[in-house]
């Protein structure tokens, strides 16, 4: 197989690939039932350190009152 074959062969095969990319990312769990208090107080809990220790990092620049830069790893 040349360069040009190898080509030909992946650009037969890109859009199903992208379709199947696409699709996977859609298929996300849907919750069914609502979250206890308990639950979401420890959610809230772990947002805040997690929030607390990107500022500490210094992952989080303050751009001004209403923007911010969150820098993901």
């Amino acid at each position: 197989m040349n360069m040009s074959e190898l080509n030909d062969w992946i650009f037969s095969r890109k859009g199903n690939v992208e379709r199947d990319i696409l699709k996977d990312g859609r298929e996300q769990h849907v919750r069914l039932r609502p979250r206890d208090k308990e639950e979401m107080r420890i959610l809230d809990e772990l947002c805040i350190r997690r929030w607390k220790k990107a500022e500490q990092e210094g992952k989080i620049k303050y751009l001004n009152e209403r923007v911010w830069y969150y820098e993901f790893d």
